[in-house]
């Protein structure tokens, strides 16, 4: 024990400042660390004390607008808007969808009316870059955007299989969306939100909900957005 003792002798004594910044250290080290949570007891891992009471991260559903090009269009290239090309077009299709393309975010209420024209009532708003509408508008038909909020994407997604608002409309490619009149009850109201994205590949994104049949829409008010 001698020699140990005369080794610890010659290590100087720690000051408040070093035995604070060994602690943040620690902490640290310990907040990295993959198993940090867990604990190995008797061959077996198990939650360390106080381990999962992290805050609960929720997703909410009217702040989850979807990204037209994202999903049915990657990889593609954008298409060049030439001067003289109309702002949106609607056309129907022979198996009773909708097609509807949209080269400049101008012009809603002529959306509006002419989406009316093939048997689809709608809300339509153009939005700034960084703005959503402010809520509630509606009320919805299903939980696509007045329902509760879930834990995580994945539970959202699941719950997505069941809405007749995710059904109803879908990306065809960067500018074009798809409508499903079939899955749209009589009086029920398409409310259409589309936000500028700012980018040439995916140009604007889109949150789409069914109001309830009869039910009013408020007018968007706009309101700064994070995201």
């Amino acid at each position: 024990m001698d020699p140990l003792k005369a080794m610890w002798d010659t290590v100087p004594p720690a000051e408040p400042g070093d035995l604070a910044g060994a602690r943040r250290r620690l902490l640290d080290g310990m907040r990295a660390r993959p198993d940090a949570g867990t604990a190995r007891r008797h061959g077996v891992t198990v939650p360390r004390p106080g381990a999962g009471t992290a805050r609960r991260r929720v997703v909410t559903v009217p702040r989850l607008v979807v990204a037209a090009g994202v999903v049915a269009a990657a990889g593609v290239a954008s298409a060049v808007v030439t001067p003289g090309t109309p702002a949106y077009a609607v056309g129907e299709n022979p198996d009773g969808t909708i097609t509807v393309t949209i080269n400049e975010l101008r012009d809603p209420e002529g959306l509006e009316a002419d989406l009316g024209a093939v048997g689809v009532k709608a809300d339509v708003t153009f939005l700034a870059p960084h703005t959503r509408c402010e809520g509630p508008r509606f009320a919805s038909v299903d939980g696509a955007y007045d329902g509760p909020p879930f834990d995580s994407p994945e539970e959202l997604r699941r719950a997505r299989e069941g809405w007749r608002s995710a059904k109803a409309t879908g990306p065809l490619s960067i500018r074009t969306i798809g409508i499903h009149p079939e899955h749209i009850e009589p009086d029920e109201t398409l409310v259409l939100e589309f936000r500028d994205n700012q980018n040439p590949a995916v140009p604007w994104r889109l949150g789409a909900f069914l109001a309830r049949a009869g039910a009013p829409v408020r007018p968007c008010t706009p309101v700064a957005d994070a995201n």
